[in-house]
Formats: structure tokens, sequence, C-alpha cells
């Protein structure tokens, strides 16, 4: 059955029915107050019974609004609440209010200008670049072999470069200054296992949790990622992955807070426990059938294929996991007899590749054939003949190493020479007319001042005893056995030679009177003739001819047997200079345009080089 409503009621401003006043079912009504009560049964839980008021409100007069008092509470407001004048009336600011506006659209208003007011939040660490560090360098992965691939990716690839590490944890670079630095967590990975959580708060956060190291967690303000951040609104932080576990293998680490998500570091975990390549040589061979040049009768090997020298290089431990580069085997440059050999990369080994295979050269060493053309020189080379090679790996390198090798070897390059001594080619410079450079011919017969003689010089034949040597460059008194100790193998001069030696030279220059003889070395004397001008010969009969560049000039006249010094000026005493020699009131063009020089030379003595010039 309905439950029957009973009404009470008062007129008394305030009045308030109590529980005494009221039963279950009856209703109360304030009519001076327009207030309208019940009684509320709670049936005992939470609670008691109490006298509940139903209408909370006041009505103006009128009805054109209504009042409360105390707190309101609603879940949502779908209304437009009219803002009302407040105490005082409205006051100017960033924006004009009227009675009229609605709050909700006021409030907009002013976060959208508190906002302009809002510095900026620091940057998040999304997409960050990380990096390792205290790792082993770099390495490209060899072939043959399946690398473990933990990253759950694409696998790795041989001949592909990869961070290299060998102590199975991994240390990142610092992210410095990155936010939020008062909220969220951060987590770092290593693959797709976490290594480290930090929560952060709004005090200092400093410490290492698991992998994941925080530092210099600060006020914003402070930051010099993103500087002129006011103070107090937001923080910063630092933050690393530190001695991380990295399991052998390719691998790969970031780090996340929030939405945000580094950039991934990858790495290879080398498991490899192969040493330091190290390099050998066998012996040297020599070309069974070389092309020679001669000098003073002395066999010299020629710049030519046909005098390639050949030896084989050993590497062990070639490789690992890993290696560093195809050309494994660099070169120095050349050496002091060859041509520079070249850099060799793996596929000039035995067997090799590139990329190589795995452990490539462990256990038994891999050879390369190395072939070695003489240089374009003149010279006599006694030390560091072969060009020195560096091996490297991931693992250690061997380097500076060349092939021992103590025989001498005569080398006349293909390219004639003047700044060194060649019998063929005598620098004659801005001397009288005419050209061509002087040549060596005869000396004719020992002795300071034979008869002079102009006849050709066999460069190939055995010389006379007498003869001075020109070998490697260099004009010396010569008494050597080329049979043993040098190649390519040549003559014994080790037997009647030790007197004095002699050296002749002839020039051909017309309207010559004085000329500077320029010489690098040491000599016991020099004589100068004009072979066909008989005033010349007439007035030396005593020394047939030669004048004397060891005694000076008188002055006046020509050379004499009285006084036959030629030189003017310095007096030549054995040693290096730049000496002058005049033919007092003679030239050359009245003997056929033809000069001779003589050099002699004992033991112990040579010249380097040697010119004549105006």
């Amino acid at each position: 059955m309905a439950t029957p409503f009973k009404l009470k009621r008062s007129a008394v401003t305030g009045k308030r029915p109590g529980l005494d006043d009221m039963q279950i079912g009856e209703l109360a009504i304030n009519f001076y107050d327009g207030h309208l009560f019940a009684e509320r049964d709670t049936q005992g839980v939470g609670i008691g019974t109490t006298v509940a008021l139903l209408t909370p409100w006041i009505e103006n007069y009128g009805g054109g609004s209504i009042n409360y008092n105390g707190i309101v509470t609603a879940t949502s407001y779908h209304g437009n609440q009219v803002i009302g004048t407040p105490a005082g009336g409205f006051k100017s600011g960033a924006f004009t209010i009227s009675n009229s506006d609605h709050t909700k659209d006021s409030i907009n208003e002013l976060n959208f200008i508190l906002g302009k007011l809002v510095p900026t939040a620091p940057d998040t660490f999304n997409t960050a670049s990380v990096s390792l560090t205290g790792t082993a360098g770099n390495g490209r992965l060899c072939q043959g072999f399946t690398p473990i691939n933990n990253t759950g990716g694409s696998a790795p690839s041989a001949g592909t470069q990869y961070t290299r590490n060998t102590d199975s944890t991994i240390t990142t670079n610092y992210l410095n200054d990155y936010g939020p630095g008062d909220n969220g967590t951060v987590t770092g990975f290593v693959n797709a296992v976490g290594v480290g959580t930090t929560t952060l708060t709004t005090g200092t956060d400093n410490a290492t949790t698991g992998a994941i190291q925080i530092n210099d967690n600060k006020d914003a303000s402070e930051s010099t990622r993103n500087s002129g951040i006011t103070s107090q609104f937001y923080q910063v932080y630092d933050v690393r992955l530190v001695n991380a576990v990295s399991p052998d293998g390719y691998n790969k680490a970031y780090l996340t807070h929030g939405s945000a998500t580094t950039g991934e570091v990858f790495w290879y975990e080398d498991p490899s426990t192969v040493s330091a390549p190290v390099i050998s040589f066998s012996g040297v061979t020599v070309p069974s059938s070389p092309t020679v040049a001669y000098s003073s009768g002395i066999a010299h090997y020629t710049q030519a294929a046909a005098n390639t020298f050949t030896y084989v290089l050993t590497v062990t431990n070639a490789s690992g996991d890993m290696y560093t580069q195809n050309t494994f085997l660099s070169s120095d440059g050349q050496g002091n007899a060859f041509q520079n050999s070249g850099s060799k990369s793996y596929t000039n080994f035995a067997g090799g590749t590139n990329p190589p295979a795995r452990n490539y050269g462990v256990g038994t060493g891999v050879t390369c054939l190395i072939s070695s053309v003489p240089r374009n020189i003149h010279a006599t080379v006694t030390s560091n003949h072969f060009t020195r090679y560096d091996a490297s790996t991931p693992y250690g390198s061997h380097n500076n190493q060349r092939i021992s090798y103590s025989t001498n070897l005569n080398i006349m390059g293909t390219s004639a020479t003047t700044s060194q001594v060649d019998e063929d080619n005598i620098l004659v410079s801005s001397l009288g007319t005419g050209s061509g450079n002087a040549i060596r011919v005869n000396a004719g017969a020992t002795g300071d001042t034979p008869t002079p003689i102009s006849t050709t010089f066999n460069s190939s034949a055995t010389p006379a005893v007498y003869e001075a040597i020109v070998r490697g460059g260099t004009l010396r008194h010569d008494v050597t056995n080329y049979t043993s100790g040098y190649l390519p193998v040549g003559l014994n001069l080790s037997s009647g030679r030790s007197g004095t030696q002699y050296f002749q030279i002839l020039i051909t220059r017309a309207a010559v009177s004085q000329m500077d003889i320029v010489v690098t070395g040491s000599y016991a004397g020099c004589f100068v003739c004009l072979p066909e001008n008989s005033t010349w010969t007439t007035g030396l009969s005593n020394t047939n001819g030669w004048a004397d560049m060891f005694d000076a000039y008188s002055g006046a006249g020509n050379p004499n047997n009285a006084d036959n010094g030629c030189a003017f000026g310095t007096v030549m005493s054995g040693g290096s200079g730049t000496f002058t020699c005049v033919f007092g009131e003679e030239s050359s063009s009245n003997g056929n345009n033809k000069i001779l020089v003589r050099f002699k030379l004992t033991s112990g003595q040579s010249i380097s080089s040697l010119s004549f010039t105006a």
C-alpha cells in the first residue's frame, strides 16, 4: 500500500525541525524561509537518522536568481555561470571582465594568458643520441660464421663496422640536462631487458639504481641545454647506463622516460681470444737474369722489372671474430733500395678474402709474396733496402717490420743525374759557348801530369789500376772486391790498386778563359789542361800542359813552367767548395774547345758531386 505523507509547517524564520518533531513519511515546510524538510532513515548503516533540508537554496524575490549558503559540490556544470559583479567593482588587468561574462570563458582566458608567462618545459631525451664509452674501438665482422644477434632486429653483416666491446659490461655517455626531472620513471634497456629503473620526484634523486645512474638533478633554471628557464617551474637531470651487462654477440641499448625514448646504440661484444698479429719473413730471392748497367766497369741494377727481388711475408693471427679493414698490411713507403711494394689486402694472401674468414691465420700463418723493383736512384745501398710494413687487427698490431738484408746493392737509375757523379753526364752550366755536359775520358797513365789524352772511357770494361771508380753516384778511390757482399756480382778491385787513382774529364766548350769548379768531397789534387792549345802546352812543357789548382795563379800571363798555378782566389786544398780556374791569356777556343780536368784520389778519398760553371 502507498505510504501517506503528513505535512507539518512553521512560519518562524530559521526554524528547522528536529528528529523528535518528525516521523518517517512526514514533510515539514517553513513558509517564511521557503524550505522543505524530511527525515532520512539510514537503517542504521553509516551515519544515524537525520533531518535533511530538501531545498538548500534561497530564491531571491521575483525569482530572478537563487543563492546557496556553504559549499556546493557537483560532478560537472553544463550551464553558463555568470560571474556577476564583485564587491568593489571590476579592476583593470590582463583582460576586461563584465558581470555578464561566463566563468568558463574567463577561466579559459586566464589560462591562455598564464600560459604565455609559464616558461617552455625543458627538452625530453626523445630520439637523443646515445654512445658508448670505454669500449675497445671498432671492428668489422668477419665472414664464414653466424654472429649471435641479441637485438631482436636485423642481424649484423660481414664487412660492416661496429663498435667493439670486450669486458662484458657497457657504459654510455651522459645525457645532460633533460626533463622532466621531477616526475616519471626512467628505465634503461640492453636489448629487451630492463637493466635499471628510477622514479623521479620533486626532490633530488641523484643515485644509481641497477645500471641507471641519475646525476645533477636540479632546477631547470640551471640547465645549459635549455637556457633562460625561470626557476621553480621544472627540474632537469643527467642520466646514463653504467656497467650494464653486455652478453656476447650483437647488442643494443636505449633508455625510456614516459613516452620519450632515446636513440639506440649498437655494438658487438667480441668473445675472441686471438692475440695480436705477428709478421715474419722468408729469405730474399734475387733476380736470376738481371738487367744491369755499368759504371767504371762495376755492374749496377737498373730500374727494370727483370731486377725484381722477392720474399715471402707471413702473418699469424690475421683475424678473430673481427678485423680492422681490408687493407690488412700497410706499407710505410719505399725502402732505401726498392720502390714501395704497396699495401696488401687480405686477398693478397694465400686463400684470403675480403672480408676475411673468422680466425684467419690463427694457428698457422698466412703468406703473401712481396715483389720489389729497384728505385730510380744512383746509389750503393747498405741498409733498409725494402719497404717496411705494419699489420693491424682489433686484437693488436705489429708495426715497423722490415725484412733484414745485409747485402750491398749497386743501383743505377734510368734517369741521368747531375747532382751526383755520373761519368757520362757531368754538369756544365752557363760556361762559354756550345752545349752538352762533360764526360769521363781515359786517364791515360798513372802520375799527376802524364801526357794528356781524351780517348773515350769504356764504362763496361775493367778499368786500369790507376783509374778511380764511379760507383752508385760517387767517385772514389776503390779497392773493393765486388765478387762478394755486393749485388750484382762484379769485379774484384782489391788487387794492385792501392796506389793513387785518377779521374779525367773532358769539357767541350768555346770561348772559355776561366771557370768555376764546384766539388763536394775529398781529393789529393786537381789539374787543368788545354790539350790542343800549343801555346798552353809549350809554356807548361815540364808538366805536359797541366796547370795546378792547388797553386795560385801568378796574376799575369799564362800558367807556365816557372809558376803553373791556375787557381784564382781560393786555392784548392782537397776539400769541398767552389774554386775558380783561370787560363791566363788563353781561351779554350784556341785549342779546339777542349778542356781537361784531372782529379787525384788516394786511399779513403771520394767525391759525391762535381760540376763546372761560369
